[in-house]
C-alpha cells in the first residue's frame, strides 16, 4: 500500500523547524515531507535525537513548524483534538482508575460523550480485543508494563479517532513482551483499519507492522529513504523468517547503520 497525497489523513508539507535565534540557532528538521494514507500504517525510523517525536507532536497538534504545514485532512494541523489519538512511551494512564474506567474515560469527556450503554459495550470491545479480560477492576500498579500498554492503546481506540499516533509506545518493554505487544497491535489495526503513524528505533518493529516505512536521516532531518514493505499480510510470527522480511531488514540495517553511526561520533566529540 502507498500513499495517496489527495486524500492523506496525515501530510507533512516541507515541514522546518529549529530552535535558538542567530547565531545560536540550530536546525532539527530541514524539508521533511510524506503522507499518512487512509487505514495506512506507516512507521517513521530514524537515528536518536533526530525529530521523530518532534514530528509525531506536530501531527498530534503540540509544537507548531517554523515553516511549511503539517495537515489532517487536508486542514492544516493547529490544536490537539480527538479524532487524533495518541500513545505515548510512558505508561500515560491514570494510576487511581481501574483499567475498565481508565478505557472509559475519553468517553466521559464533552468531546466525546456517550451514553452509558455504549461506554459499557466499547469498554468491553476494547477489552476483548486486547486481552484485559478478567483484569477490568484492577488498577495500573497491579498490571505489568506491557498490560499498562495495553490499557493506554484500548483507551486510545475506544474514543474512536481517525488517526492513531505511536510514539515508541513499547520501547521500556522487555524484548519478549515487546515482540508479542507488536503482534498484539498488528492484529487490532487489522480490524480497526485505522491511519496509524509509529515512531520507533526498532527496524524490525517497523517492518512488521507497516505498509511503509519513512526512513529519516540526521540533523538538520530530511526523509533519507521511503521504503514500501512487500511482506504478506496478515503477518504472523513466522512473518519475520520470510524471504520478503529479512531482505528489508537488512536493507534497513544496512541504511540505519551509517546514519547512528555519524550520531555517536556527533555526541562523542
Amino acid at each position: 500500500m502507498t500513499g495517496d497525497i489527495s486524500n492523506a489523513r496525515i501530510s507533512f508539507d516541507d515541514v522546518r523547524v529549529g530552535f535558538g535565534a542567530g547565531k545560536k540557532r540550530k536546525e532539527v528538521i530541514d524539508g521533511v515531507s510524506f503522507d499518512l494514507g487512509p487505514g495506512e500504517f506507516v512507521s517513521v525510523l530514524g537515528p536518536s535525537g533526530c525529530g521523530k517525536s518532534t514530528l509525531l507532536n506536530m501531527a498530534a497538534g503540540f509544537p507548531a513548524t517554523d515553516s511549511g504545514e503539517v495537515r489532517f485532512d487536508g486542514e492544516r494541523i493547529t490544536r490537539p483534538e480527538s479524532r487524533r489519538g495518541v500513545v505515548f512511551q510512558q505508561y500515560a494512564i491514570f494510576p487511581w482508575l481501574t483499567v475498565e474506567k481508565n478505557i472509559a474515560f475519553g468517553l466521559t469527556l464533552k468531546s466525546n460523550r456517550r451514553s452509558r450503554s455504549e461506554i459499557d459495550e466499547t469498554v468491553r470491545r476494547y477489552i476483548d480485543l486486547m486481552g484485559l479480560g478478567g483484569f477490568e477492576k484492577a488498577l495500573p500498579k497491579e498490571l505489568s508494563g506491557g498490560m499498562r500498554q495495553r490499557v493506554a492503546l484500548a483507551r486510545a481506540y475506544a474514543t474512536d479517532p481517525d488517526v492513531l499516533l505511536l510514539d515508541e509506545p513499547f520501547a521500556a518493554l522487555d524484548a519478549q513482551t515487546r515482540e508479542f505487544m507488536q503482534e498484539l497491535l498488528h492484529e487490532a489495526s487489522r480490524a480497526e483499519r485505522r491511519a496509524t503513524l509509529l515512531i520507533t528505533h526498532s527496524v524490525e518493529e517497523a517492518i512488521y507492522l507497516s505498509h511503509r516505512i519513512v526512513v529519516l536521516g540526521n540533523r538538520p532531518t530530511s526523509v533519507h529513504e521511503v521504503i514500501d514493505v512487500d511482506v504478506p499480510w496478515p503477518r504472523t510470527p513466522q512473518s519475520r523468517l520470510q524471504p520478503e522480511f529479512l531482505e528489508v531488514r537488512g536493507h534497513l540495517e544496512g541504511v540505519m547503520r551509517p546514519l547512528s553511526g555519524s550520531t555517536l561520533r556527533k555526541a562523542q566529540t
